[in-house]
């Protein structure tokens, strides 16, 4: 069965969205966060960041109201 990740994002603006991901697809890291910050200003517009102590590993199935990694533009 698969596992996910997810980790919040806040606009600058105050919106928060939850972004989630197949945990073996994709490498927690730097590069991945800052493509994650991009297509969420590219989706949803504005400056996005990521909320600090927000990333969940090996989840059963991706949070209620989060967007799926592969939604993105």
């Amino acid at each position: 069965m698969a596992k996910y990740c997810s980790e919040k994002f806040e606009r600058d603006n105050g919106v928060e969205q939850i972004v989630c991901w197949r945990q073996d697809k994709h490498v927690h890291d730097a590069a991945f966060i800052t493509t994650i910050k991009q297509k969420l200003g590219t989706t949803y517009g504005g400056i996005w960041d990521v909320r600090i102590n927000s990333y969940q590993p090996g989840l059963s199935k991706c949070p209620t109201k989060s967007v799926d990694y592969n939604d993105l533009t």
